[in-house]
């Protein structure tokens, strides 16, 4: 067990190939480091006897050697169990390990090959992942990620999200800022929308269950888009298909007043249906 002295919100990086990353953030003055080989494996013990644990000045540092065979292999797995103050900033790095962190974190940066990354609070995150899933309970500034197929859930976002994916799903229940991003046969699914959407799919689908404000765009090639504008929104339409259809359910509305939030949507797609409905 390591102890050092971090009075306030630190800085935190780790670099861990095989096993699992706890991190929690607690208030305390100190932050502590645990490192474990996984079921008492030698050449995980040894990865523990050789890695670097220490404090360079306001940065605690947390680095574990690879395993001999590749950073991919499941063959030396350590666990490693960090205890920092609350607000504390993160740079995780990963191969196929996991990371589960508790708590409210600072700015997070999480990088993964085949490893799930669970975060359950952080201001702003910048998250990139090979096939491992990410899973945010609550970010209150911006969000970026990419990903390869890796699933992404999402639970609320204070502040933007950029996103670029391959064929991983994207679910976020609640956006405050704007949603910009590009996915290839990937499932995008927004609960509330926020200040505008800007997406490009290719096979995958878009599903907004409710807007209310801001411009919405959306380009897809065989993909179905679902978009729900809340109840006495003014909607200005802007649609296109090639061979799909459209149907909308929207009923008329006065036009708005000056400062009166509306709904504008641009919609192109090109097998893909489009339907527009009231939320």
């Amino acid at each position: 067990m390591y102890t050092f002295p971090t009075p306030g919100p630190t800085n935190l990086r780790v670099e861990l190939g095989v096993g699992r990353c706890n991190i929690r953030a607690e208030d305390t003055d100190t932050t502590t480091v645990e490192l474990v080989a996984i079921h008492g494996d030698s050449h995980a013990q040894e990865l523990v006897d050789r890695s670097t644990v220490e404090q360079r000045g306001d940065n605690v540092v947390v680095l574990v050697p690879k395993a001999k065979g590749g950073l991919f292999g499941r063959k030396g797995e350590v666990e490693a169990t960090i205890v920092v103050p609350t607000a504390t900033n993160v740079d995780v790095q990963l191969g196929s390990a996991d990371l589960d962190t508790r708590g409210t974190l600072g700015r997070a940066k999480v990088g993964s090959g085949s490893g799930d990354i669970t975060l359950e609070a952080a201001t702003d995150v910048t998250a990139k992942s090979g096939s491992g899933d990410l899973r945010i309970d609550r970010a209150t500034g911006s969000v970026s990620s990419k990903g390869g197929s890796s699933d992404t859930q999402i639970g609320f976002i204070g502040g933007d999200f950029e996103f670029l994916t391959g064929s991983g799903d994207i679910e976020v229940k609640q956006i405050h800022g704007s949603l910009r991003g590009k996915a290839g046969s990937g499932d995008i699914e927004i609960g509330q929308a926020g200040d505008g959407v800007d997406i490009i799919l290719g096979s995958g689908d878009l599903d907004i269950a409710r807007a209310d404000r801001g411009l919405l765009k959306a380009k897809t090639g065989s993909g179905d888009v679902t978009i729900g504008v809340a109840n006495g929104t003014a909607v200005y339409l802007d649609v296109v298909t090639g061979s799909g259809e459209t149907r909308s359910s929207l009923d008329g509305t006065a036009a708005p007043t000056d400062g009166e939030q509306t709904v504008e949507l641009n919609v192109r797609t090109g097998s893909g249906d489009v339907v527009l409905q009231r939320a």
